[in-house]
């Protein structure tokens, strides 16, 4: 797995203290880990639906973007041979999946602003409403709600719940690199384990590292899409090609501007 540059860690580095963002203590600095924060910079985040959504647009010339896998995708299709993300999944406002998949966690974007917000499945507060996704006739109410705002909406594994590691330890678990969406006081950032871990060691991990308040899971494996632009030169840090994505649905994509 490729990791960080020491060249770009040291321009994000930079890119903090020119910008004079939040001091250290508060804002954690690139690491081989931390592969996003928003604090860096004025950070966003869009999901986006393929293919409709390809080529992306090329990143700024001062910028940094990286692109990662997101949900899951499933093995049928959404028709006409269109690869389809497991589970919930609106698009800017537009339903694709209106199935609650098994997972606990929901993502929420408002392409607006690019500041995501991680629920649980069952107590998911918008517009004033608390909405529990497992009850049907809530679930589509939410859904609407999600249409008219033009919100975004995934559904993966939440691994941290209100500041506690909320996967629990097996035996059995299979180990892999790792890699998890989290929010905290700072705002959002992207995580990556180092060495292939379990859920629950790679929460632990994060939560130790990092305290954030909420944590979920993005597909990785045979699916691991990266792509990382740094002041215009991109680079692969995933198993897949720039341009191998014939068999994914989605991708987040996160900019510091």
């Amino acid at each position: 797995m490729i990791h960080w540059r020491l060249a770009g860690l040291a321009g994000l580095a930079l890119l903090l203290a020119t910008l004079g963002a939040a001091p250290a203590a508060a804002c954690p600095a690139p690491s081989d880990t931390l592969l996003f924060h928003s604090c860096w910079g004025r950070g966003r985040l869009a999901v986006a639906l393929l293919p409709e959504d390809l080529p992306l647009p090329e990143a700024a010339p001062l910028g940094h973007r990286l692109v990662v896998t997101g949900a899951y995708t499933a093995r049928d299709s959404r028709g006409d041979g269109l690869a389809k993300p497991v589970g919930l999944f609106v698009h800017r406002g537009a339903v694709i999946n209106p199935n609650l998949g098994r997972m606990d966690g929901v993502l929420l974007v408002d392409p607006a602003d690019g500041a995501p917000e991680l629920h649980h499945r069952e107590r998911l507060a918008l517009g004033g409403r608390d909405y529990d996704l497992t009850v049907l006739d809530q679930r589509r109410a939410f859904l609407a709600e999600a249409s008219v705002r033009g919100l975004s909406v995934l559904q993966s594994h939440l691994l941290i719940v209100d500041g506690r590691v909320d996967v629990r330890p097996r035996e059995d678990a299979p180990g892999f690199i790792r890699r998890l969406l989290f929010v905290d006081a700072e705002g959002f950032g992207l995580y990556q384990t180092r060495w292939p871990e379990t859920l629950h060691d790679a929460a632990r991990q994060l939560a130790s590292a990092l305290a954030p308040r909420m944590a979920l899971n993005l597909d990785m494996g045979s699916y691991d899409y990266c792509q990382r632009a740094e002041e215009g030169v991109e680079d692969g840090c995933g198993r897949l090609e720039r341009d191998d994505t014939g068999k994914l649905s989605n991708l987040l994509v996160l900019t510091l501007e």
